[in-house]
């Protein structure tokens, strides 16, 4: 009998709180490897926060979070701290609206600073002497040339636009080689057409079998991007479906809940494709 493949996420009974108020509420969430998951919902529906909890910069209130084959929480446990969670964060890359940037380093050496998680190609010591190695720059300036930077791969991040700044976050991000990558709004401040692209870019390449997280604010992009669509919605999963399953119905559902006076009581989640059963007449 084959061994079950482990998982790379997997939350048991998490609630996040934050004065007095519970932004994140999931009895139960498991990510595969290789899994492109979609986050959706309404302002303040608890998207940023998992985010935020995978990456380690929250802790929950209760329950157990496992990350990457790492215990992040567990009643009892401590906080992952030193150079365990140097090494967690190392797998995990993270793109963040508002993408901070070093002003004075150029577009491509702030994409190369993502290979410093990879401490054997880059060690710190070039990155303070901007002694990079070809291979690293040739690979840094593809990916930017893929998003349509290559030529601005010279020009200092304090001169590149809002938008071209995100561009660089993401090519930092894959630049990185993250087993896990978080991504939070990554096209925001881009034009439906470099949205498309950077999210091409994020969710392709299966062969370096990367989970993938990803907000996403416009449902046009979902299909094609994700294996899996969470519908999140006051802190609470509404639903969990492949992306050929959510439809008008269910983002109608999504936007009202919890977040409407016309909405009726909130229905059961729905998981995995499987409709929650009538109640009883």
């Amino acid at each position: 009998m084959s061994r079950p493949t482990p998982l790379d996420i997997r939350l048991t009974d998490v609630a996040v709180r934050a004065a007095g108020r519970t932004l994140l509420r999931l009895p139960s969430l498991e990510v595969a490897p290789g899994e492109r998951v979609a986050l959706i919902g309404p302002n303040g529906a608890g998207k940023s926060t998992l985010l935020r909890l995978l990456g380690a910069a929250v802790r929950p209130a209760c329950g157990e979070v496992r990350v990457l084959g790492r215990c992040l929480a567990a009643p009892g446990q401590p906080a992952l701290s030193g150079a365990a969670l140097r090494g967690l964060r190392a797998e995990v890359g993270q793109v963040v609206q508002g993408v901070p940037l070093v002003p004075r380093l150029s577009a491509l050496e702030n994409t190369l600073m993502g290979a410093l998680a990879r401490r054997c190609e880059l060690p710190a010591w070039r990155s303070w002497t901007r002694l990079y190695p070809e291979p690293l720059v040739a690979e840094a300036g593809a990916i930017l040339a893929r998003l349509g930077l290559e030529a601005r791969a010279d020009v200092r991040a304090d001169r590149l636009s809002g938008g071209e700044r995100q561009k660089v976050g993401i090519a930092r991000a894959l630049m990185q080689r993250p087993r896990l990558l978080l991504a939070d709004e990554p096209t925001a401040a881009l034009d439906p057409a470099s949205a498309a692209i950077a999210l091409r870019l994020l969710h392709q390449d299966a062969a370096r079998a990367m989970t993938r997280i990803t907000v996403v604010h416009q449902a046009a992009l979902l299909h094609g991007l994700a294996d899996r669509v969470i519908g999140l919605a006051g802190g609470e999963l509404v639903f969990d479906l492949p992306p050929s399953q959510v439809d008008a119905e269910c983002l109608r559902a999504l936007y009202r809940s919890r977040h409407s006076p016309e909405a009726g009581p909130a229905s059961p989640p729905t998981r995995r494709g499987i409709a929650p059963r009538a109640a009883p007449a």
